[in-house]
């Protein structure tokens, strides 16, 4: 293992049981210490890559560490599922639900809808009631 890691990196390669955030700010070694927890969790831990869900904020963060994790373990690379909040939401709902892009509303559509609706309603609202709704989104 890695010499260089602090006692708060090492907690986190070393956790077993569950679970875990890491959250540091950028340059930290969050990468690192999440790539060496992996490869712990398949290889002492045994467990199936196929079961290990890593999730970051953006594309570019998941891309990069499934290319390091890739790097030290390439078969069991494929088979773990590393990707940002919004494409695993996305592919729960794809799979479990069955829905598409074209299914899921953007916030400003849905705000815009709203809008559209309270005003749509204006003739059977008092002014004071719309204007108040409106302001409120």
């Amino acid at each position: 293992m890695e010499q260089n890691l602090n006692d708060a990196q090492m907690q986190a390669i070393l956790h077993q049981k569950g679970p875990m955030l890491v959250l540091a700010g950028p340059g930290s070694g969050k990468t690192l210490v999440i790539t060496k927890r992996i490869e712990r969790l398949i290889t002492y831990g045994k467990v199936d890559p196929s079961n290990i869900l890593v999730i970051t904020f953006t594309r570019a963060a998941a891309k990069e560490m499934k290319e390091r994790f890739c790097s030290v373990m390439p078969a069991e690379g494929q088979r773990v599922t590393f990707g940002t909040f919004h494409a695993v939401f996305f592919m729960i709902l794809k799979y479990a639900y069955r829905m598409e892009a074209s299914n899921i509303i953007r916030e400003e559509e849905r705000m815009q809808l709203i809008r559209d609706m309270i005003c749509s309603m204006q003739s059977r609202m008092h002014w004071a009631t719309t204007f108040r709704l409106l302001r409120r989104i």
